[in-house]
C-alpha cells in the first residue's frame, strides 16, 4: 500500500516514518508539508492512503482533502490532527479515521489496516439475500422492500417505517426490527435506525446530529457517539 503523509509538523512526520517504517506493506512515497503539496503529491504518485493533518498553511488538510476526493475517490483519508472540531467534516469526506495527537502506534496500524481493507473492497458490502421486512400491522402483514426503507424511527410506543412515498407502523420494538434487516441498516440513535446507503451527510443540529438522504426531505437522529460507527461504514 502506498501510503502519503501530509504534515507541515517535523517532529510528526518523523514519528508517522518510524512508525510506518516497520509496516512492510505500507511503502511512504512522499511528505507533503501544505495542503498545496498534498494535491501535488496524490496527483502524480497516486497512494492508496493519505495521513492528513488538517492545519496546515497555504490550504488547510480538510479542503486538500476535498479536492483530492473529486480527483481520486478511491483515496483513503487518515486524520491526524490536534483539534477535535472537524469530527463531522471528516465524515461527510468518508475519512477512514480521525486521530487526535499524540498519535498513539496501536491506533494508527488499526486505522492502517482499515483503510487497506476500505480500499481493496471499495465495490461495498456483499448483497443481501434478504429482500423484505416483514411487519404485522393488525391483522395484516406487510412485505416492505428493504431497498425502499429509508430510516425507521421510534415514535412514542410504535416503530415508525419510512419509505421514499409511504410510512408504516407497528408495534415491533427496535431491537427486533433490528435484528431483521440486512447490515446496511444500523442504529444512528437509541431511536433511530438508518438506511446507510441512501445516506448523504450529516449535520450539527444542536447537541446532537441530523442524518439526510438522497432525494428525502426528511432527516433522521444521530448520536454524536455513533459517529465514528457511521463514518467506518461510510469509508
Amino acid at each position: 500500500m502506498k501510503v502519503l503523509i501530509a504534515e507541515d509538523d517535523a517532529a510528526s512526520r518523523k514519528l508517522l516514518r518510524y512508525f510506518i517504517g516497520s509496516l512492510p506493506d505500507y511503502k511512504i512515497v512522499g511528505e507533503a508539508t501544505n495542503g498545496e503539496e498534498l494535491i501535488k503529491y496524490v496527483t502524480k504518485e497516486k497512494p492508496d492512503i493519505a495521513l492528513v493533518d488538517i492545519g496546515m498553511p497555504l490550504m488547510d488538510g480538510m479542503e486538500a482533502v476535498k479536492a483530492c476526493k473529486e480527483l481520486f475517490p478511491s483515496l483513503q483519508v487518515i486524520f491526524t490532527t490536534g483539534h477535535d472540531d472537524y469530527a463531522l467534516e471528516a465524515f461527510n469526506v468518508r475519512a477512514v479515521d480521525y486521530i487526535l495527537k499524540p498519535i498513539e502506534r496501536n491506533r494508527l496500524y488499526s486505522a492502517l489496516e482499515r483503510a487497506a481493507q476500505a480500499g481493496k473492497l471499495k465495490a461495498g458490502k456483499e448483497p443481501s439475500a434478504k429482500k423484505n421486512l416483514t411487519i404485522k400491522q393488525h391483522k395484516n402483514i406487510i412485505f416492505i422492500p428493504l431497498d425502499e426503507i429509508i430510516f425507521i424511527e421510534r415514535e412514542d410506543r410504535k416503530s415508525v417505517i419510512y419509505t421514499r412515498n409511504n410510512k408504516f407502523e407497528t408495534n415491533e420494538t427496535l431491537a427486533s426490527l433490528e435484528e431483521a434487516l440486512d447490515s446496511r441498516f444500523i442504529a444512528s440513535h437509541r431511536s433511530c435506525i438508518i438506511n446507510m446507503r441512501l445516506l448523504i451527510k450529516i449535520e450539527a443540529a444542536g447537541q446532537g446530529y441530523k442524518a439526510y438522504f438522497k432525494d428525502y426531505d426528511r432527516s433522521a437522529k444521530v448520536s454524536k457517539h455513533k459517529i465514528d460507527e457511521l463514518q467506518r461504514y461510510m469509508s
